[in-house]
């Protein structure tokens, strides 16, 4: 094949039976699909993974001016389920809303047998002139399936980077691109311009982190003893208390450059991210959250099983775990001031807060929970910083009232599942994981080492940052976790 120029690889990606482009981070992936989307013919079928990744497609298509007639983009989640759920006699789909992993797994089946059992190939080649799937790294092996097999009905061209595989399978086994993808789907290209860094002028950190990428790819150690200038290492105290005071300290210190701030930590400890942003609450920190978020359920199952008896811990243990400024303590006492009748806290948390206190002390109703989360939120003194639950939390709350659903946990489900089809506004000031900020950027960024981050977490989290990067890591130069 003769050499690919910028100006023709949209057309010839556009023109492709079947084939892989793969692309390093910040290589202008995205800007190929949408620009081989407007190249082609008829309608494509664009799959990602998630709502947000369906969001930046759809924004970066308008971008470009691309007709809407061009194009549909979905999930694989989303589109398996609609064409099973259409065809259930081919499909032998059961299922109507797929909650579990092993749920999932039996949607994927079930479009799997739908389009190889041929009942389909004549809608989908009515309605998609072929197949674009982005960030393929994170498919699992029922999900490759869904693709291999719509790719004998569509063209198609599957789009990714096997350096940013940190997707939370939960047991599924992710794709092999030697094994599973290239023997297939032929590469056609590796895009390898940065011009996430290019464009803002910050070619210096994209040669830097070009080099990392080949040293992770061969096994290598990080090394952050030769450093452009607009990366910065910082050593990471061994004892507890340094360690999140040099923690804050870097943090509050990033704040002060243009742009917004994303702090990167430990991949498997959410609670642990969740203590960072309570420490940065007043600055306006806020966590992001996974959809399927451990702490918000554990919370809401244990309000929810007390029925008549005692709301109030509970309902303070919610308030606490999103928002900083709770004055917990002082609040107990008041409350126990009033039940003798006295008047303590009256100054600090006023009338109607503490007698809501008193109240779920003894039961209290659902609408009583949510007052008191509300009051508490709208306090001066307190900083949300864990919005994305909060918000979930509330929104269970209001489906309970409303007899929207039987329980607090069947509620907090359907909101975070709504919350997940809109997308998610990220925070100006976020905490996260590598795999909660993959496939977002940020003016700044500051990483913190970790025992779990494989050498793809710290791929993905070193290319997040757009201006300025800084590091904190025990050692200058060590092995990731494999």
């Amino acid at each position: 094949m003769a050499e690919l120029s910028a100006e023709t690889l949209p057309a010839t990606v556009a023109g492709l039976r079947l084939g892989s482009v793969v692309a390093a981070a910040g290589c202008g992936k995205t800007e190929l699909i949408a620009r081989a989307t407007a190249a082609g013919t008829g309608r494509r079928l664009i799959l990602t993974h998630t709502h947000a990744g369906v969001d930046v497609l759809r924004r970066r298509l308008r971008d470009h001016g691309v007709s809407s007639r061009l194009y549909l983009v979905d999930t694989i989640a989303g589109w398996s389920l609609r064409y099973a759920s259409a065809y259930r006699g081919r499909s032998g789909l059961t299922l109507a809303e797929p909650r579990t992993d092993s749920d999932w797994t039996a949607v994927y089946a079930a479009a799997t047998r739908l389009i190889r059992s041929g009942a389909v190939k004549r809608v989908l080649s009515a309605s998609y002139s072929g197949l674009f799937v982005d960030e393929y790294q994170d498919c699992g092996a029922s999900q490759h399936a869904v693709v291999t097999a719509l790719s004998e009905s569509l063209s198609t061209c599957l789009f990714g980077d096997p350096m940013q595989a940190i997707f939370d399978f939960k047991g599924q086994t992710p794709v092999d691109w030697d094994r599973d993808v290239f023997p297939r789907f032929t590469k056609l290209c590796t895009l390898s311009r940065p011009h996430r860094w290019i464009k803002h002028n910050n070619e210096g950190m994209a040669t830097w982190l070009k080099q990392i990428r080949t040293d992770l790819e061969r096994g290598a150690p990080v090394d952050f003893g030769n450093l452009p200038g607009q990366v910065r290492w910082t050593a990471l105290p061994d004892e507890i208390g340094q360690r999140h005071q040099k923690v804050v300290g870097a943090c509050l210190t990033a704040m002060g450059r243009p742009g917004d701030l994303v702090v990167i930590a430990d991949p498997v400890n959410l609670e642990g991210r969740a203590k960072i942003a309570s420490k940065l609450a007043k600055q306006g920190f806020s966590n992001i959250e996974p959809v399927d978020c451990k702490t918000a359920y554990a919370l809401m199952r244990r309000l929810g099983s007390l029925g008549s008896s005692d709301r109030l811990g509970p309902t303070l243990d919610v308030i606490e775990k999103c928002m900083g400024g709770v004055e917990r303590a002082a609040f107990d006492h008041a409350i126990a001031s009033r039940k003798r009748g006295g008047s303590l806290g009256t100054a600090k948390f006023g009338d109607d807060l503490i007698n809501i206190g008193v109240a779920l002390s003894d039961g209290g109703s659902d609408v009583l929970v949510l007052a008191m989360i509300d009051a508490f939120a709208a306090r001066p003194t307190s900083f949300v910083y864990r919005r994305e639950m909060l918000l979930a939390i509330r929104a269970a709350l209001k489906m309970k009232i409303a007899d929207d659903c039987t329980d607090l946990t069947e509620g907090l489900w359907r909101a975070q599942n709504q919350a997940r089809h809109a997308g998610r506004p990220v925070p100006h000031r976020a905490v996260g994981s590598t795999l909660l900020v993959k496939g977002l950027e940020f003016a700044n960024a500051v990483v913190i080492h970790s025992d779990s981050m494989s050498g793809k977490d710290w791929y993905v989290a070193l290319t997040r940052a757009t201006h300025t990067l800084t590091v904190l890591s025990s050692l200058r130069r060590f092995q990731p976790a494999a």
